[in-house]
This record gives C-alpha cells, sequence and structure tokens, in this order.
C-alpha cells in the first residue's frame, strides 16, 4: 500500500472512540512509556508463531515488575509457540489447525489438546525437568506444564479415547506412578524448540507468557514469523482471538515503524515531524481501544499502520525523535487527531464526516498541495449496471438506474446527498456512505470533491449538468425530465445521448451539460475522508518555510502543540 495512504479504513466506531472518549486532562494525565500492539488478533489471529532473535531468547512472565526467566534459547534457533489445540501432519510435514466439529481435513497424523499427567505435582520447573529427563530414559517423552502448579505430562492427543487407551502402555513403561488423564483447556500453549521438541506447557491463568531478547542482543530485535520487532512479544488466548501476538514496545520506538508507513520517508522534515505528532497523539487517544484483548492498538488501518523495524527509516527516526514526547492538545486535553493523503484545496469539517462538531475539526483552505500526487486528480466510470450491483450487495434493490446525482454539496466542495433513482424507487446516500457504495474492491471512492456527469439505463436516459448560480458559484443537478427554456422555446430534457444547453433571454448558457447512455463519470480530486491534515498539504507548507507545530495549529484550529 501506498505509504501516504490515508487512514480512510477508520471505521465510525473508532472515530467515536476517539472524538467522544478518553478526555482526561493532559494536565492531570500520565503518558504510558510503552504501547501494546496486537499484530495478531481477532480474525487474524495465530495458531502458531515461530520466535527468534539474534543472539538469544528469554521465555518466562512478569510479576511484580520483576521478570522471572522459564526458559532460554541460545543464539539465532528457533522457538515455535503453537496453541494447544487440534492439529494433522500431513505427509509433506506440514502442520494445520483443524475443527474436530468439522472433521479431519485429510489423512496424517493428528495431534490434540488431550494429555496424561504423570504423578504429583512438583515444587519447581527444575524439579519438573529432571523427572522429564528420568522418563526419557524410560521410553517416555514428558514435559514440564505450568498449570495450577508445575508438574509433568505427556502425549499430544486428538481425543479422549485415544489417551485413555495409551494408559496401560505408559504405566508398564512407568511402573506404579500415577497417571492421570488432563481434559482439554482453552488457555494451553505449547512452547516447542527450533526441533520440534515439546519444552513446555503453559496454562496459567494469572500470568502472562512472554518472550524477549535477551541482554545480548544490541538492538534488542524480535522476529514473528519473519517479521522483525523491537520490544517484546505477549503471547494470549481469548475465545475470539486465539491465540493473540501482542508487540510490547516503548512508544517512541513503535513510532519508529509507524511514521515511514504513514508518510514517504522523503517528505520535508517539518512534514515528517507534524506526521510523528500527530500519530503520537493518536496513539495516545487509543489506548486502551481493545481492551478485551490486553493491547492498545492493532498493526493495521484500524488504528495505524505499524510495520515493526525493518520499516524504520532513517529521517523517520530523527522526525520522532525531534518531538519527542511532543503531542496536540486542545483544552489541555488530547485532541483526536485525523490524516489522509490529500484535500483538492480545502479541508472538511467533521460534521459532514463523522457528525460530530468539534471545535478544532474544522474545514480549511489546503494551499500548498503539489496537486500531482497519487490519487489527487482522478475519474471513475460506472455504468448503471455496475451502480445496480453495488446497490444490491448493499441489500437496496430499486430496479434499473435512470439518475445519480449530486444533490447537495458542502461548503468545502465535497458532495454531502447523493441520490440514486431507479425504476423502483430512489435512494439517498449521505457523508461517507457516499464513498463506501461507490467505492471498489474493498476500497472506498478515492474522495467526496467530485462531480457527475454521464447518466442512466439505455433508453430512458438521464444526466447531469452544470448550473451557474447569480453568486457564481457552480453545482450540478439532474436535468433529466426537467423543462428547458431556451430562446426558440421550451422543451422537454428527454434524450437519451447528446449535449444540453439550456441559455437565457440574451442567449447566454446559464447550464450546460451532456446526457448519455447508461455511464457514469466521477471526475475528483483529493484521497481521504478530508479531516484534519493533509499529508500532501503539510509537505506543501514546509516547503514554504512552515514548522511542524505552524503545520498542526494550521490543519487543527485552536490546538496548542505540546
Amino acid at each position: 500500500m501506498k505509504k501516504t495512504r490515508l487512514l480512510f479504513l477508520i471505521i465510525l466506531v473508532f472515530s467515536v472512540l476517539f472524538i467522544t472518549g478518553n478526555d482526561q486532562s493532559a494536565m492531570a494525565q500520565s503518558y504510558p512509556d510503552t504501547i501494546r500492539v496486537g499484530i495478531y488478533s481477532g480474525s487474524s489471529s495465530a495458531s502458531s508463531v515461530s520466535i527468534v532473535t539474534k543472539s538469544g531468547l528469554e521465555i518466562g512472565y512478569y510479576e511484580d515488575g520483576n521478570y522471572n526467566v522459564l526458559l532460554t534459547t541460545e543464539g539465532d534457533a528457533q522457538t515455535i509457540f503453537r496453541k494447544d489445540a487440534h492439529f494433522i501432519k500431513s505427509s509433506s510435514g506440514a502442520i494445520t489447525e483443524y475443527n474436530p466439529n468439522e472433521g479431519v481435513p485429510f489423512e496424517g497424523e493428528t495431534y490434540g489438546p488431550f494429555h496424561i499427567k504423570i504423578g504429583d505435582s512438583v515444587p519447581d520447573l527444575a524439579t519438573a525437568q529432571a523427572l522429564c529427563e528420568t522418563y526419557k530414559t524410560m521410553g517416555v517423552l514428558a514435559y514440564p506444564a505450568l498449570e495450577n502448579g508445575w508438574s509433568v505430562w505427556t502425549g499430544f492427543y486428538s481425543n479422549a479415547t485415544k489417551a485413555s487407551a495409551d494408559i496401560p502402555n505408559l504405566a508398564t513403561k512407568l511402573g506404579g506412578i500415577s497417571l492421570e488423564l488432563l481434559e482439554t483447556s482453552s488457555s494451553r500453549i505449547i512452547v516447542y524448540s527450533s526441533t520440534f521438541e515439546p519444552r513446555m506447557i503453559f496454562g496459567a491463568n494469572d500470568i502472562k507468557l512472554n518472550a524477549r531478547p535477551n541482554s545480548l542482543n544490541d538492538p534488542k530485535i524480535i522476529t514473528v514469523n519473519s517479521k522483525p520487532y523491537r520490544g517484546e512479544i505477549e503471547l494470549r488466548r481469548f475465545a475470539d482471538s486465539d491465540m493473540t501476538i501482542i508487540n510490547i514496545v516503548d512508544i517512541e520506538q513503535y513510532l519508529y515503524g509507524v511514521v515511514p508507513r504513514e508518510i514517504e520517508s522523503f517528505a520535508p522534515m517539518e512534514a515528517l515531524k507534524a506526521q510523528a505528532v500527530a500519530a503520537r497523539t493518536y496513539a495516545y487517544k487509543a489506548m486502551d481501544s481493545y481492551k478485551k484483548w490486553d493491547f492498545d492498538v492493532v498493526n493495521t488501518q484500524s488504528s495505524q499502520v505499524y510495520g515493526g523495524y525493518s520499516d524504520e527509516k532513517e529521517s523517520t527516526n530523527k522526525a520522532v525523535d525531534a518531538t519527542k514526547g511532543k503531542k496536540v492538545l486542545y483544552n489541555n486535553k488530547l485532541a483526536s487527531l485525523f490524516y489522509f493523503s490529500s484535500s483538492g484545496g480545502m479541508t472538511e469539517d467533521n460534521i459532514y464526516v463523522w457528525g460530530s462538531d468539534i471545535p478544532y475539526l474544522k474545514s480549511v483552505l489546503d494551499p500548498y498541495e503539489a496537486g500531482n500526487s497519487y490519487n489527487y486528480t482522478w475519474s471513475r466510470t460506472y455504468t448503471a449496471e455496475d451502480i445496480k450491483m453495488k446497490l444490491f450487495l448493499s441489500g437496496v434493490e430499486i430496479g434499473d438506474i435512470l439518475s445519480m446525482t449530486v444533490e447537495e454539496y458542502t461548503p468545502a466542495g465535497r458532495a454531502r446527498k447523493l441520490k440514486i433513482i431507479g425504476t423502483q424507487g430512489s435512494i439517498t446516500y449521505t457523508n461517507e456512505d457516499i464513498r463506501i457504495i461507490l467505492g471498489k474492491d474493498g476500497n472506498y471512492l478515492p474522495s467526496r470533491m467530485f462531480t457527475i456527469s454521464g447518466g442512466g439505463s439505455s433508453g430512458t436516459g438521464s444526466g447531469t449538468a452544470s448550473v451557474l448560480s447569480a453568486n457564481g458559484s457552480v453545482s450540478t443537478m439532474n436535468v433529466y425530465g426537467a423543462k428547458a427554456v431556451t430562446s426558440s422555446g421550451v422543451y422537454d430534457i428527454l434524450s437519451s445521448a447528446g449535449p444540453v444547453k439550456v441559455v437565457s433571454a440574451d442567449s447566454s448558457t446559464i447550464i450546460a451539460g451532456a446526457v448519455s447512455d447508461g455511464t457514469f463519470v466521477l471526475t475528483g480530486k483529493g484521497w481521504g475522508h478530508g479531516i484534519g491534515m493533509s499529508q500532501e498539504g503539510a509537505k506543501g507548507f514546509a516547503r514554504n518555510g512552515y514548522t511542524y507545530d505552524q503545520i498542526l495549529m494550521h490543519y487543527f484550529p485552536g490546538v496548542t502543540v505540546e
């Protein structure tokens, strides 16, 4: 995705959250040093992950501020973390999670979350590890387990029947040691070595499993599934986000991985600084947005795009460092900051996007955009059938499409009301719903700053025309079916194609447009929702000598940068 891409996939619920919530006074609020980033969660959670560092890994948990090391990995050997669930190993060696309620997906060796506990609980990990070595000499592969204290387990059985059937065999090998079948648990995580030997099962509910680079690593980089991150990794299991992988990272280092993903690293330095401050403010405002999964933000456009260590650039790191700790405040409270790619010359008032009247999210002139950035000018062509299908997929059926017109524009020049008329009814879309319904391939329409030319379904005809008002402003209107008053008389505009020209008594043109056959052409400017800071505009301000704080205070009237 393009690095200046707007945050146009921020859904309304997040907009309301940032605008109305978290309104603590900045003077009284303490700002955390770290941020918790969900890198695998929800529908993108993980069945297993491979974690590696350059010079060694520590695996453990925090308790009362102290780190308790359970396992270590030397050098660059990988450690595999897999949730304790149902898996099948194919003939090629690939291991795939499956749902036993849906059947086994293919032939192969199955593994599962049923285990057998060997003997009684033990006082600590060292004792459990020593017993595992002893059982290994007796022909039993065992491993330590932390769940309600330490104990020793064996087996990864796909169901209770298989586990029970193996107990006599284990009893023969182990003698008179007690054996207990363990039912499944949704909180267990298995830790494997690089050779896929089980090193431990972690099933404790009162502490959190953590993996971090050891002291030999400089910088402290931890790689998860080939993607490097600064900081530490926490692994959790939730019913609706199983398994969740969280990057716990210093917030300034988090911004190292955000800023170059949101704006080009070669942009002017003051624009980079403005982006860094905006991103930092956004991050602080977003704290606890995903509280149910115990992290603050995700690494996607739903929060801010975060690429981790591999995406860092020298210039953007400098911009973050140069503005360390700086935030945007309104009345001594964190402001709700939004940014996007380009405005087309004027930003938008939040009331015409997400409906709330916010004093510092007002429309302002954007005079310095270069005008040649990606999607700064754009066009989209739709047939009447395209529009009909878009409506159908959204649950709306109004028959064959006759016309599509913008009935109202915002003062900043963006479509506010879009009316679509069909043979069986009509529907009107407002504000950002316009970008949604006219979007393509899961993306919104670039912006709402557009005009429409063209017409509706073949054989009926419809179209839009430009209207020049008395004060010199230009708007558009649907001219199909209207009366045209000309110097030679009055006629109905019912042609299915061809030019339309309406003149005044002195023969000056007051309406000019075209009625085409079944095609709508949208011609627009700008990329994004239009709220807050235009990134292209910020670059232009920087090139014209403005500092980062001046840039921010222009786009967010009434704020301070502290």
